[in-house]
């Protein structure tokens, strides 16, 4: 019984919805209690609700916290428990950035990072090329390029709250290492699942912005990148790089510490960064600036040569053939010693105006490129070309715009307390224009890239760029338009093709979803202490959760087949002919509410007192049935390793087997109206008492009621005999419950009633059957009562004797006289009802010992 109840609990289990479960009295409880315990002192509410459009999780917006119960990472689970250690491990994490997160804190790194100042402090780079990169990436800061600036912005936040992400949730994970820690690690597990392994990121995705920052986030989640089918790539070599600042980031209580880490990673990044921009601006040209560049890409070196030869004040009109062979170079091997375009096609005034600004002076650098610019354009090009300058950008630019600063405002202390990116900005308009500029601000992105792809307009000064006197292409105000609006669109594929779980969690009021159908749970921060170990009890208290939601449709069901099948079993018994023509039905009782629950424990002190009471008499026969050993035997077949060092030689032990009473036991309780008050009180106790002593045994037990219908018949016909079935052989778990919420109604048919319990206990195996009666008074039904009835009990309880069966009957009524005439020595006078629990448990066992 026991095993197919727990399976069709488990059948039902699996029809459960998780609205039923997650929105259910017993669950909203089980997250009052868990936040309670682990969000600290500012939660004031728990919101649960449904929403499929907003992409969160989970939000916290100070003092309340939202659970999407909806959430794409719970749905993936297949299982209610795995849904419900997702939502707890939500539950935690939203928990932690309640206690951890400072959020004001993360608002001013945002809009500093907007305003184009690096907060707290600006990356150091590690070598050359990173001071190159830092240049450049200030140069574009200190001039809030539109294009460039939201891209440092939505990757340094993204990467920020990874960051904080790990952080809070290591931090919980230790706090409460129960349900918390099992949930925020099981929501880590299917995240990191999602993100594919890089070789197929790789093969899949020409971005390497999005590829690096899924490798940064499966690092950061679970101390590794899913790199197993490649050997080694450029990407894990910048993995490494970062992988300090990471594991920085995961142990430092500080928010700036993360960050600065968060500046650090974004400079190892920029690489990437630049590869992306300069294909977003090649997207952007005029579809007739590329037809332009073909034929003249086409026409024969004869034709260039010429337009090639340095001239002080005419640039060469040919420029853009020169520019094809760089762009096929991969983005990765740019060479330290790139040329800038800009440099190339500027006049030798200018260059005299840009080598002035370095504290340079021409000679200098004309003598610097002569020894190596021409073999590196003949090298590239096939052809000669004209003595040009170096590439100075990166640190040689960051320390012309010092020193210009420098000779310019020497004594100014105000000025070198600046941050470097608003002391480049601060140098002269002009210098700004070819150094600071827009062209500046984007040139070089990629190892293919020159200063005369882009315009000045892109850094955002507003300026053009001065005209030198020779042909230079630059966007239009339309292409930096669509330079623009194709950022807009890629930092909006970017958040979509991003993980979902790495978002900002943290949300104003107006960005809240639809919270009109939200379940809100109350926090409450009294009785702190009782709801302490709910992180523990999570996984035990979740299980009663799911059993109360599906116990009483079980129960329902298996009542409605136990009565059944009951019903079958009592049509298919034969009656004497008085008992014959009535009608018979079987009640089986098997849900109950909850106020009638409550009773049990009452009834149970009640039963308990009576057992304590009982005690010697009891024990001996409940030790009876068990298995006992005598150990430290001088003689015995079998080592007592317990004792095997006695000294005394003691080191023996003998096995004595239980002794199983072949014995069964049936309970007949009068369920009339006369029995009413204390009477049915007293016989609730006594059924109670007797059932737990004998479970207590391993003696089967089988408790019954009997009652009529209450109705006056004129034929017995008419007349129904209900059986109410409280307790069968095989145990069930709402015997007791059946049993302390009997009723009383109607008359009583004895005689009936005796002949359907007798029937019952001769199908059983046990060779000693007994039978108790509880009633108060003589049979009154239809046609059966006085001396008829009197007769036929009569007969009745001589036919049980005869087969075996011992009857006990006790009178707790008016007429214990008249019942005593009719059971004999069968009679149990019950003078007091609190006596009568002791006095059937004591004649019970009586009749044990002598049955034993």
């Amino acid at each position: 019984m026991k095993d197919t109840y727990r399976e069709r609990i488990k059948e039902e289990q699996k029809k459960l919805s998780p609205n039923q479960v997650f929105f259910s009295e017993g669950y909203r409880k089980l997250f009052r209690d868990l936040a309670n315990e682990v969000a600290g002192e500012k939660l004031e509410q728990l919101l649960l609700y449904q929403s499929t459009e907003d992409g969160l999780a989970g939000w916290n917006d100070g003092k309340r916290i939202g659970i999407n119960i909806d959430n794409l990472i719970t749905g993936s689970f297949l299982e209610l428990e795995q849904k419900s250690d997702s939502l707890i491990g939500i539950l935690g994490h939203e928990c932690g950035h309640a206690r951890f997160t400072d959020s004001v804190l993360r608002k001013v790194y945002v809009q500093n990072m907007q305003a184009g100042v690096w907060y707290p402090d600006a990356p150091e780079p590690e070598n050359k090329d990173e001071e190159k990169a830092l240049n450049e990436m200030d140069t574009c800061l200190a001039g809030k390029n539109p294009v460039v600036v939201p891209l440092l912005t939505e990757c340094a936040s993204y990467i920020s709250n990874l960051l904080n992400d790990v952080y809070i949730e290591e931090k919980m994970c230790s706090l409460f290492p129960g349900s918390i820690k099992k949930g925020i690690l099981i929501n880590r597990r299917r995240n990191v699942e999602w993100i594919p392994p890089l070789k197929e990121l790789l093969e899949g995705n020409s971005d390497p912005v999005s590829v690096f920052l899924k490798v940064l986030v499966q690092y950061a989640l679970r101390g590794y990148a899913n790199s197993w089918n490649m050997e080694s790539c450029e990407m894990l070599d910048t993995l490494n790089e970062v992988k300090q600042f990471v594991n920085l980031s995961v142990t430092a209580d500080s928010d700036l510490i993360r960050y600065q880490a968060t500046n650090q990673i974004l400079l190892k990044m920029w690489k990437y960064f630049r590869n992306l921009l300069e294909e977003l601006k090649q997207e952007c040209q005029e579809p007739e600036e590329n037809e332009e560049e073909r034929p003249q890409e086409e026409e024969p070196p004869e034709a260039e040569m010429p337009q090639e030869e340095p001239s002080e004040k005419e640039p060469p009109e040919e420029d853009e053939p020169q520019e094809e062979p760089s762009q096929k170079e991969p983005p990765q091997e740019e060479p330290k010693e790139e040329k800038s375009a800009g440099e190339e096609n500027s006049t030798e005034e200018d260059r005299k105006e840009a080598s002035q600004g370095e504290g340079k002076s021409v000679g200098e650098d004309e003598e610097e490129e002569t020894e190596e610019s021409p073999t590196e354009e003949t090298e590239s090009k096939g052809e000669a070309e004209p003595v040009k300058e170096r590439n100075t950008s990166g640190d040689n630019n960051r320390e012309a715009s010092k020193q210009t600063g420098d000779e310019e405002s020497p004594n100014s202390s105000e000025e070198e307390n600046k941050s470097e990116t608003v002391s480049e900005k601060a140098s002269s308009e002009e210098k700004s224009k070819e150094a600071v500029g827009g062209k500046e601000g984007l040139k070089d992105f990629s190892s293919d890239s020159s200063d005369e792809d882009l315009p000045t307009d892109v850094s955002g000064n507003g300026k053009d760029e001065a005209k030198t006197g020779k042909q230079t292409e630059e966007l239009t105000e339309e292409q930096l338009k669509k330079l623009e609006v194709a950022m807009g669109e890629y930092l909006k594929e970017l958040t979509e093709d991003l993980p979902k779980f790495i978002q900002e969690s943290e949300v104003d009021e107006t960005a809240l979803p639809e919270l009109e159908n939200a379940t809100v749970v109350q926090v409450s921060k009294e009785d702190k202490e009782e709801r302490e170990g709910a992180d523990e009890k999570s996984d035990l208290i979740l299980q009663k959760i799911l059993l109360d939601l599906v116990s009483e449709t079980v129960d329902q069901d298996m009542g409605v087949e136990a009565q059944i099948r009951l019903q079958e079993e009592l049509d298919g018994m034969e009656f004497e002919a008085a008992h014959n023509m009535v009608k018979k039905e079987v009640l089986y009782k098997n849900t109950f509410t909850e106020t009638e629950k409550s009773w049990l424990s009452a009834y149970e002190a009640s039963a308990r007192k009576v057992e304590k009471r009982l005690r010697t008499r009891l024990l001996p026969i409940l030790e009876n049935q068990k298995e006992r050993t005598e150990r430290r035997m001088y003689l015995g077949k079998k080592l007592d390793m317990r004792a095997i060092a006695d000294p005394g030689g003691a080191v023996y032990k003998r096995t004595f087997p239980g002794k199983k009473t072949d014995a069964v036991v049936c309970v007949l309780v009068d369920n009339s109206g006369s029995m009413i008050g204390h009477r049915i009180e007293a016989a609730k106790v006594a059924a109670l008492t007797l059932y737990d002593f004998c479970r207590q045994a391993g003696i089967p037990i089988l408790v019954y009621g009997h009652h009529t219908d209450g109705y006056d018949h004129r034929d017995p016909s008419e007349e129904t005999v209900y059986f109410h079935s409280y307790a069968e052989f095989e145990e069930d778990r709402n015997d007791r419950l059946r049993i302390i919420t009997m009723e009383n109604d109607g008359s009583n048919r004895d005689g009936a009633a005796l002949l359907f319990m007798a029937n019952k206990l001769l199908k059983r195996p046990e060779k000693q059957k007994l039978l108790f009666l509880i009633s108060d008074g003589l049979p009154n039904a239809t046609r059966y009562f006085g001396s008829y009835a009197t007769a036929d009990l009569k007969k009745i309880k001589e036919k049980l004797g005869k087969k075996g069966i011992l009857f006990q009957a006790a009178a707790i009524g008016w007429d214990k006289e008249a019942i005593r005439k009719i059971y004999g020595n069968a009679y149990l006078d019950i003078s007091s009802l609190e006596q009568l629990p002791i006095r059937l448990t004591k004649q019970l066992a009586k009749l044990l010992r002598r049955v034993n």
